[in-house]
């Protein structure tokens, strides 16, 4: 079966700062994995990262106590991380049939977990006319604590309706109604400013309910009419309701607490040091 946990660091030794962005990939679901999942998560914090979280649930058919550990589970990834990208396995199921191979339907969903992740590195390691930088992200993600997606499409006409193009089982329901949004437009030689302008009007008018953080733009070197088109949304709501027992767990959340007073005291320090 597939890893748990897969920790994915950005490194780029032109941009410094990126290598403080990491992705923490994690499947829900068993019980044995969550002191670890804390100590990792807390880990990765204390070093000053960029943190975002991607959350695997688990199915429905494992059983009502996996799935409440697994939702345990997200609400600890929340609180560490900087932004949770989620996932649920029953809507992953969708784009497999029953006769799909469990090593070939695992690894299928791990694609479309690595191009959420992929399509964030790209964003900000390719550098265009109106770049989205590793700054943009951070500003991006604490303006909203919690679920966030990224998702990318592509094609040379535009058609139909965008959200049928935009539309898959994976995506969030509520994906077009969140709070924030960033864009990253790429378009290849034949592109005209007028097929440039309805792509806008169209991504505006289909997300109407978010603020436009900002939108980047960047040239692909390849003959036609195409564009490639990158969304990050966030300020999504909770795919699962907070558990009753969640405040009362004392050990993570002491130790959530003493891990923030510790980082205040620091900043204090180094200001006093500084002035």
């Amino acid at each position: 079966m597939e890893k748990t946990v897969n920790i994915y660091p950005v490194s780029n030794l032109d941009k410094r700062d990126h290598e403080r962005l990491y992705f923490y990939h994690f499947i829900g679901g068993n019980s044995s994995e969550t002191d670890s999942l804390v100590e990792q998560l807390r880990d990765l914090r204390e070093q000053n990262n960029l943190l975002i979280g991607v959350f695997r649930f688990p199915f429905r058919f494992e059983g009502k106590k996996r799935w409440q550990t697994a939702t345990k589970q997200y609400f600890l990834m929340k609180e560490w991380c900087n932004a949770v990208i989620y996932f649920q396995s029953d809507d992953l199921m969708e784009l497999i049939d029953q006769d799909t191979t469990i090593r070939d339907a695992q690894n299928t969903f791990k694609s479309i977990e690595d191009d959420s992740i992929q399509s964030i590195k790209k964003l900000i390691n390719e550098t265009g006319e109106m770049n989205i930088d590793y700054h943009d992200l951070e500003n991006f993600t604490s303006n909203f604590k919690g679920p966030l997606f990224s998702h990318t499409v592509e094609g040379e006409s535009f058609d139909t309706p965008l959200k049928y193009l935009i539309e898959k089982p994976y995506l969030p329901h509520d994906f077009t109604d969140g709070e924030q949004l960033m864009i990253n437009i790429g378009y290849t030689q034949d592109v005209n400013m007028e097929s440039f302008r309805q792509i806008n009007l169209r991504l505006h008018d289909l997300f109407s309910k978010a603020d436009l953080f900002k939108i980047g733009s960047y040239f692909i070197n390849e003959p036609g009419e195409r564009f490639k088109i990158t969304l990050i949304v966030n300020g999504l709501k909770d795919p699962v309701n907070v558990p009753t027992d969640h405040k009362q767990d004392s050990k993570y959340h002491d130790l959530l607490t003493k891990w923030k007073r510790g980082i205040e005291k620091g900043k204090r320090r180094f200001n006093f040091i500084k002035n």
